[in-house]
């Protein structure tokens, strides 16, 4: 029989390790224990390969002009690089030739913006919330041209100078509306909530400084509790589907690793992503926390992927997918090389030679009115 005190030590680490190692957290928002989605199933798809380019993977995106690839950005390494989904190898690395001497790049994201597909950037990140001099930084996506070795590109991307309407902030969360042709960027707050802010695209902001708007804050401060275990703080990255349909925010709690989540709201019709935003999401229930984890990003409504920022060996990726998908994978290759993402009488399509596809990879007629 154990001594009381033995015996109280036990007990103690067995609720402690059941509340580290729950499957799923219980997150607070807006004074509610938020409802489970329970329609994704999660697998590890591949790991990357490439941590002697590409450490720190701070942010990824799939690639629409060439599907099949994801774009992964280093937090302070200054360069983008494709892989594909298994993280075999680097196909394809970015590097700038034109920026300004600004390091701690946080997420990246893709769009399209005048029927071009445009990677973006956030170099943003402040943690003590003394630097300033905020950057987005953009470029019109590359086609990856080969299939089996690494190559360098060096381009001059564009980038926007901003500031926050009401002072200094980190962030590390990007995100770009099709529909809206917005930029929204999440700041990233220890125990207290995470706002979001916005900014219009435009390609004729030039070396002006821009101020974002608020769009509204992520829960309520009274979420976290005295402790700040319970509430949605401290986001590392987010992205919103190419339909516009599907939004996703995660965060990273350093304080308790199992009550790292993942959420998702669902644009109600052509609701605005700010009013998308101040309803109640729900917690994706088969999301786990990566080692570190500070990226995600859609491929479609069905499948989304999210990986680690780990310095040494392989980070993995996983995928996340939409149990009632009958397919999830690409119908185009990655050999075929002139996909483009589309936005066609306000719907958004995949452009490949002469043939269009839904966002899912169904092949849909010309014939069909969309041009």
């Amino acid at each position: 029989m154990k001594k009381p005190f033995a015996l109280a030590i036990a007990v103690c680490a067995m609720i402690a390790a059941s509340e580290m190692f729950a499957f799923t957290p219980t997150i607070i928002y807006n004074g509610d224990t938020l409802l489970l989605n329970n329609e994704f199933v999660r697998r590890q798809c591949g790991a990357v390969k490439t941590s002697t380019v590409l450490p720190e993977i701070s942010g990824i995106a799939c690639s629409r002009v060439t599907p099949g690839y994801i774009w992964m950005e280093s937090d302070d390494y200054r360069q983008v690089v494709a892989t594909d989904e298994k993280g075999n190898t680097a196909y394809m690395k970015i590097s700038f030739s034109n920026l300004p001497s600004r390091w701690d790049w946080e997420d990246m994201c893709g769009g399209v913006f005048e029927d071009k597909n445009y990677l973006f950037v956030g170099a943003f990140g402040d943690n003590n919330e003394t630097t300033g001099n905020y950057h987005i930084i953009y470029f019109e996506e590359p086609a990856i041209t080969t299939g089996t070795n690494t190559e360098n590109k060096k381009i001059e991307a564009s980038y926007i100078k901003y500031e926050y309407p009401d002072g200094l902030h980190n962030a590390e969360a990007i995100m770009y509306d099709n529909i809206e042709q917005t930029i929204y960027v999440i700041t990233k707050v220890y125990y207290n909530v995470c706002s979001v802010y916005s900014l219009p695209m435009s390609l004729d902001y030039g070396t002006e400084v821009q101020t974002l708007s608020k769009v509204c804050d992520l829960g309520v401060k009274s979420d976290l509790g005295s402790d700040g275990k319970r509430g949605f703080h401290l986001v590392t990255g987010a992205d919103i589907s190419p339909d516009g349909s599907k939004i996703l925010i995660k965060n990273h709690n350093n304080n308790l690793p199992s009550l790292s989540a993942t959420l998702i709201w669902h644009r109600d019709g052509e609701e605005s992503i700010s009013e998308t935003l101040k309803r109640q999401p729900e917690q994706i229930e088969c999301y786990k926390e990566e080692w570190q984890g500070e990226a995600i990003c859609w491929l479609d409504t069905t499948t989304f992927y999210t990986t680690s920022d780990e310095d040494e060996g392989e980070p993995p990726i996983y995928k996340y997918i939409k149990k009632t998908a009958t397919s999830v994978e690409n119908t185009c290759t990655a050999s075929e090389l002139d996909s483009q993402l589309v936005m066609i009488n306000g719907q958004l399509f995949i452009r490949q030679k002469n043939r269009y596809y839904s966002l899912q990879g169904q092949c849909i007629s010309t014939t069909r009115g969309l041009r």
